[in-house]
């Protein structure tokens, strides 16, 4: 006995001198630095950021009531909503290794031993062998800690599951919205057209009129007619982009085609737009795929300690307590009473460079993660940014629009004075006319413009997201 301890003894240090070694050099990713600024356009009220729900600034129940159907029923988001399940059972899954293990076995063997065999006593005999054990229990020792690390990286996946939910609510939301401003746009164009419409063709009839008499050539009847047919045209573009659009928001609502939506109201105001006084790079990082790039990192980092870990010693303490006995009648004899109790030493001497590979590949997705966290910063910065530069232009385009629209209004009046005096045909007053209502197209579709572009802005910012998974109602 004495001498098995004294080569245990001088066996130990050659077998940690013979674990797997870790990798020297391992790559590493350059810090880098992102803009952590943006510049407010002048003329934006600040005010309270972020909203939950921050749809309902526009003040459209329509709106609010298509959001909240998509939000019950859509599939993506039903999908993501398993993804989050799924991962909070591999975080539980993860952190039973902390902690021992406790079974039970029952078991009944029928043998026949050989006449010929070992089993002196046996041979040449059949036995029914039973053995319970009510008590196998196992513990493993983290030593190196490498199934805390895999517990973080479970938790940082069920992190990233979640910010991924809240993002796939936000795309939703977002997603709707634009339908939905889109929508009724075109709905108030194809109005504003057939209006239009209307008087191309009083145009039509007042050029063949000129015409016949000879007081006009046969070009202005062509440009008439030509005129004409492009709305006509622009008519049934605008009833085909209707008809997608609701059949978009039916599909972002979980719904067929044949859906019924609520009635648009027509375009709502525009809402005023309030962004936080400081538009900082932390409040770009609440962005819900920027907090799930994060959390994906640190996820990241526990996989190369764990990894880093399985290097080491592997050490598990085990129990055992019960009875067998190759005569079942006597299975619960004191003396067939048989326990077992002690530590399981494993070392990892020689694994073919599986455990090298594995701390390779750990190390690459973190360099992965950590270049996707910064690309995702980026793009941030960008969608903010491009909002902010899209809100200005076209806060100017509105401007000139009422501008003009003034301008073109006295033109008609003008027109129409001409006319009603007789100094002038009927053709110049229906250009005007045509004129005016074209002016009020553009406005509309600046308008949509506009409150898309503020649609943008607050998905851009994150939609009232925050860094601990819940949105908050400022």
């Amino acid at each position: 006995m004495r001498r098995c301890r004294l080569l245990l003894g001088l066996s130990l240090p050659f077998l940690f001198s013979g674990c797997a070694s870790l990798p020297k050099n391992l790559p590493k990713n350059p810090q880098t630095r992102s803009q952590d600024h943006l510049a407010r356009p002048v003329g934006m009220n600040h005010g309270p950021w972020p909203k939950a729900d921050w749809w309902k600034t526009a003040a459209d129940p329509g709106l609010d009531a298509l959001i909240q159907r998509a939000l019950v029923r859509n599939p993506e988001l039903h999908a993501a909503t398993a993804r989050v399940l799924l991962a909070e059972a591999e975080t539980a899954g993860a952190r039973s290794r902390l902690l021992p293990h406790f079974n039970a076995s029952l078991q009944f063997t029928q043998q026949y031993f050989s006449a010929q065999g070992l089993h002196l006593s046996a041979n040449g005999t059949s036995n029914l062998y039973g053995e319970f054990d009510p008590l196998l229990a196992r513990y493993h020792v983290d030593l190196w800690g490498r199934d805390r690390d895999l517990v973080a990286a479970a938790r940082g996946e069920a992190a990233v599951a979640q910010a991924g939910m809240a993002q796939t609510r936000l795309l939703l939301s977002t997603a709707t919205v634009l339908h939905y401003f889109s929508l009724q746009g075109d709905q108030r164009l194809l109005h504003e057209e057939q209006r239009l419409q209307t008087w191309q063709k009083r145009a039509v009839l007042v050029a063949r009129s000129t015409y016949g008499s000879g007081l006009a050539d046969a070009t202005q009847v062509h440009g008439t007619q030509i005129a004409l047919a492009q709305s006509t045209h622009r008519i049934a573009a605008l009833q085909a982009a209707i008809t997608e659009e609701k059949h978009a928001l039916a599909t972002l609502a979980g719904e067929g085609p044949d859906a019924a939506l609520p009635r648009a109201e027509g375009l709502p105001p525009m809402p005023e737009s309030t962004l936080p006084i400081d538009l900082s790079l932390s409040l770009v990082g609440r962005r819900p795929d920027i907090v799930a790039a994060r959390w994906a990192v640190q996820a990241a980092a526990a996989q190369v300690g764990a990894a880093r870990a399985a290097f080491y010693p592997d050490l598990n303490l085990r129990l055992l307590a019960g009875w067998n006995s190759i005569n079942l009648a006597d299975l619960f004899d004191p003396a067939n009473f048989a326990h077992a109790v002690g530590p399981a030493l494993t070392l990892p001497i020689f694994e073919g460079g599986s455990l090298r590979a594995n701390l390779r590949a750990q190390d690459a997705i973190f360099l992965s993660a950590q270049d996707h966290y910064q690309a995702a910063i980026l793009a941030a910065l960008n969608q903010v940014a491009d909002a902010l530069s899209n809100w200005l232009k076209l806060q100017a385009q509105a401007k000139a629009e009422d501008t003009a629209l003034r301008a073109q209004r006295r033109q008609l009046r003008l027109r129409l004075a001409a006319w009603q005096s007789g100094l002038q045909s009927a053709m110049p007053s229906i250009q005007a006319h045509i004129a005016l209502l074209q002016i009020a197209e553009a406005k509309t579709a600046i308008a949509t413009a506009r409150l898309q572009n503020w649609a943008l802005l607050e998905s851009a910012l994150g939609g009232g997201y925050d860094d601990k998974g819940k949105a908050e109602d400022a």
